[in-house]
């Protein structure tokens, strides 16, 4: 979002801000060079001295030649294509934040135009100040005496004072970054570090509640749940690809305590590390958070980082002292990928093509190569706006391959059966509905999927996975945690099936309206809670997504017990971890027990003295339900369980 700079006020910020000075670098890339995209690590000032470049700052693209100098935030992307034999640039790394004695009026400022993370990038007028300047910051940041680095930071509030006036005088207007887009890049690079709401509020300069709300609105799920999801699928590929012990795979994927990543990993598969790694993903026993896929990649992705006291692995200095691109050789089996995608897409028929602006992986990315079996059925496109950016799918897509297997109830919904889905589609609520449905598990079987002749692949978000599938045919992403009422709404524009996405809501509202005050007259103000196992020794309470949750808390609005409400609920989180010697204050009047999740959920946790003496319990109130659905939240789930629930809660003395 393009901003004017309310320059007083930018500079009131400045004013208070403490700066420190993270890096100063010379950098040289040539033709040939291999430039791979790097995150930076502070916020940062790229002033260009040689040649010229397309440089993108998050996906805005700048044309960058010498004295041409840009700004972006931490955790901002750097793209940079080169037009010319050599580009050559300063790079100056700087962290800034307010103390705690900043007024209240620029505290609100950090909310806002955030000077230290706008992007912008211009000519200055008078470009040689700031040339000599950055000369001079790198000339002593080299040396190890703290008087020179004491004079560099002193240059550099010089640099930032000529560089802002000028800024000021020609009236330079910049770019808002999209922070939710920037939390996911940063949250997929840095998932092994320690992150909290509170480091990643203070690493992008934002309060953690508004961090909070933003990451929320945009992808329906909370940041740490986000977090997780990105952890376990990282520790999955180690699993299958490495010989790395549970205590290292742990480390790696940032969980020093091992016994609290297997608690986790058993809490977004259903199984423990162990099971995994042996039987690979059996997806019949991924419970606890419906399906949250996020694919999986060649190889674990090594971090990357534009800091690093050692020997740098990204750059190489030249006989000048300058700091060259590094030349990576791809791994062999990365290479032999490579070679046998190319050999697939050579055999393939000749096939329409499609845009996905938003994989940002590989500049191939959006060409998509769709069979001409489903081209020829339906050749016209049209441009739909997916989580991986814009994409060409066909007007009508008559093929359509459901590995995001979460979903398909969305499409059983509209009237339009898959060609093939991931084993998680297959359930009793979708039993006879799904017949001649090739099951193509849930590791992405790329054969068996082009085998199909798709015209659409719809698939968990992960960039790997959709550059991968692209190649096949059109493919777009989704995310779980969007409202369902939303997320159909979004299949029907997928799918060109709009009118009946809102007739299905529509008899959904009127079923719902039939339903509510016979509920709630039965419920009255008594509580509701939802339960589900997790191992022998523990269990979990969930909110108002999937689980019957959606038409508990959502659809009818019943109350849960408060520390429910307050952690599950209100939090986003959307579980909650239970403690046994809590059980009462989690119980409601009314239990839901979600029976599928494993084979231990039914001893010891939901029996014994305390478990008995629970007013539900007592009142028999508690319900079960041991079909796979009733952990999901799309249509067809839905459906089966509004009539479990309505007939538990009214059926009940």
């Amino acid at each position: 979002m393009k901003v004017s700079i309310d320059m007083q006020e930018q500079l009131l910020v400045w004013n208070w801000a403490a700066l420190n000075l993270m890096d100063v670098r010379y950098i040289t890339i040539e033709a040939g060079d291999r430039v791979a995209p790097y995150f930076f690590p502070a916020s940062a000032f790229l002033y260009v001295t040689h040649g010229s470049a397309t440089v993108a700052l998050d996906g805005t693209e700048h044309v960058s030649k010498p004295f041409y100098i840009l700004h972006g935030g931490k955790g901002a992307r750097l793209d940079i294509t080169l037009t010319d034999d050599t580009f050559r640039y300063y790079l100056i790394l700087y962290k800034a934040f307010l103390p705690k004695s900043a007024e209240r009026h620029v505290l609100r400022q950090m909310e806002q135009q955030v000077p230290f993370r706008l992007q912008y990038g211009f000519v200055p007028l008078h470009p040689a100040i700031l040339y000599k300047l950055a000369e001079q910051m790198l000339s002593e940041w080299h040396t190890s005496k703290r008087l020179e680095h004491l004079h560099v930071k002193a240059l550099f509030y010089q640099f930032v004072y000529d560089l802002l006036k000028q800024l000021d005088q020609q009236q330079v207007t910049t770019t808002s970054p999209n922070l939710t887009s920037q939390l996911i890049h940063y949250i997929q690079e840095y998932y092994a570090e320690p992150l909290t709401r509170e480091t990643l509020a203070q690493t992008f300069h934002y309060s953690g509640p508004y961090l909070s709300k933003c990451f929320k609105r945009e992808t329906g799920t909370s940041i740490i749940d986000y977090l997780i999801r990105v952890r376990i699928m990282k520790a999955q590929e180690l699993l299958l690809r490495t010989n790395l012990s549970l205590h290292e795979i742990a480390a790696t994927v940032g969980y020093p305590d091992v016994s609290y990543f297997i608690r986790m990993f058993k809490k977004q598969t259903g199984i423990t590390p162990k099971q995994f790694k042996s039987e690979g993903f059996s997806p019949a026993k991924n419970a606890n958070h419906p399906i949250i896929k996020l694919g999986s990649s060649i190889a674990p992705r090594k971090l990357r980082r534009y800091i690093d006291n050692s020997n740098d692995n990204h750059y190489q200095k030249d006989e000048k002292g300058d700091l060259r691109m590094y030349k990576r050789k791809l791994p062999v089996g990365i290479t032999l990928l490579l070679c046998l995608t190319l050999l697939v897409t050579a055999c393939a028929k000749p096939a329409s093509t499609a845009s996905t602006s938003g994989n940002t992986s590989s500049p191939a990315v959006g060409t998509n190569t769709t069979s001409s079996t489903a081209t020829s059925n339906n050749s016209e496109l049209v441009t739909y706006t997916a989580i991986n950016g814009d994409v060409q799918i066909p007007k009508n897509p008559q093929r359509v391959v459901m590995v995001a297997g979460a979903f398909t109830g969305h499409l059983l919904a509209l009237g339009l059966k898959p060609v093939g889905a991931g084993d998680e589609s297959f359930n009793s609520y979708t039993e006879g509905k799904l017949d001649d449905v090739v099951n193509i598990g849930n590791d992405v079987p790329y054969e068996k999927i082009m085998e199909l002749q798709p015209d659409l692949i719809v698939v968990w978000n992960d960039a790997e996975t959709i550059e991968k599938l692209s190649k096949i045919a059109p493919t777009v992403a989704v995310e779980y945690g969007v409202p369902f009422r939303k997320q159909l709404i979004e299949f029907g524009k997928m799918t060109g099936r709009e009118e009946q996405a809102n007739a299905w809501i529509a008899d959904w509202d009127t079923k719902i309206a039939k339903y509510k005050p016979l509920v709630r007259q039965a419920v009255g103000d008594r509580s509701v809670s939802i339960f589900d196992s997790g191992s022998a020794k523990e269990f979990y309470a969930y909110g108002s997504f999937g689980r019957g949750g959606d038409l508990i808390y959502g659809e009818f609005d019943l109350k849960a017990p408060p520390i429910i409400q307050k952690e599950a609920i209100d939090s986003g989180k959307g579980w909650a971890k239970l403690s046994l010697e809590l059980l009462p204050q989690y119980a409601g009047d009314y239990i839901f027990i979600s029976g599928w999740t494993s084979e231990e959920n039914v001893a010891p946790i939901f029996e014994g003295k305390v478990w008995e003496n629970l007013p539900a319990v007592k009142n028999n109130r508690v319900y079960r339900e041991n079909s796979r659905g009733f952990v999901f939240s799309d249509p067809i789930s839905l459906e089966a369980q509004l009539q479990f629930v309505v007939d538990s809660l009214t059926n009940s003395k």
